[in-house]
């Protein structure tokens, strides 16, 4: 899609507010406060009444998604407005990173910006993603929702956080780690044959749901055969060596953390799930 001179412009302009006054060294990754995706991205939402018109939404109860993440929704005016919406933010993205002297990476949960790319000291800096969906046309009228999802750590780059990252889906370099390609962002693409996926660390909230029985969680699973997947919801049953066994009665159209409304799909009257406990989230309502 073409882009206009002005919207060339507003860009321009965005992106050298962004980075006003902002300072590091070529040797040294982002520190506290440096270019800050986060603040990039609340000044994209700021930026005109559609966009501040949304709602953070996913906000978490457990560590690290309360502290690391940032989730927010909004509609958009039309699907050129999402088109132009996502293109840019994922122009602000690549800026930020190369701002930060990073490297974009993309992974299957998002793509990263990480500092030292595929070595063994690599440091994932932030990752963002921006999505669309046509789903909901009654809800969002004019054009289709569009959601933004943000982990970066606003304090110090230190081992605390890429426990944090992994947790939160960061996948930390290792020979066999295969990256994904991207058509939307220009960055380096290692190829690899896929090992056995490696225990993902837990969380608190994983540890919370392990520990409490009859808790009311959600699976929610990108099914190939929808785009939008579906979230399963129910009640823990039992734990075992770190699987945990759900009585799931509720069956529910995307993922319930992002989508506007519940819209529940025919489902069995009950039926058990058995994932490991970081697959699962607590959703109570």
């Amino acid at each position: 899609m073409s882009q206009s001179p002005f919207y060339k412009y507003t860009f321009s302009a965005l992106f050298t507010t962004l980075l006003f006054g902002c300072s590091s060294t070529p040797d040294e990754p982002r520190r506290a406060g440096e270019y800050s995706m986060l603040d990039t991205t609340q000044t994209f939402i700021d930026y005109n009444d559609t966009r501040r018109n949304g709602a953070v939404v996913d906000k978490g109860a457990f560590y690290p998604k309360d502290t690391y993440s940032f989730a927010y929704r909004y509609c958009s005016t039309g699907e050129d407005s999402a088109k132009h919406d996502v293109a840019e933010y994922q122009a602000l993205a690549k800026r930020v990173c190369d701002a930060n002297h990073g490297t974009l990476i993309h992974q299957q949960t998002a793509t990263w910006c990480v500092a030292n790319p595929n070595t063994v000291n690599e440091m994932p800096l932030f990752s963002a993603r921006i999505s669309s969906t046509d789903l909901w046309a009654d809800l969002c009228l004019d054009g289709p929702f569009v959601t933004l999802r943000l982990t970066e750590n606003p304090y110090t780059l230190d081992t605390e956080w890429q426990e944090a990252a992994q947790i939160l889906g960061y996948q930390p370099y290792t020979t066999y780690r295969q990256l994904v390609p991207s058509t939307t962002v220009e960055a380096p693409i290692q190829s690899a044959a896929q090992p056995a996926a490696a225990p993902k660390p837990w969380s608190n909230e994983s540890q919370y749901i392990y520990s409490n029985i009859g808790t009311t969680v959600c699976y929610y699973d990108q099914s190939k055969t929808s785009p939008i997947g579906y979230t399963y919801r129910g009640q823990v049953y039992s734990v075992k060596e770190g699987l945990v066994k759900v009585l799931t009665r509720e069956k529910i159209k995307g993922d319930v953390r992002t989508a506007p409304v519940w819209e529940h799909i025919s489902w069995h009257d009950k039926a058990f799930i058995t994932a490991p406990a970081s697959a699962w989230f607590v959703c109570e309502s």
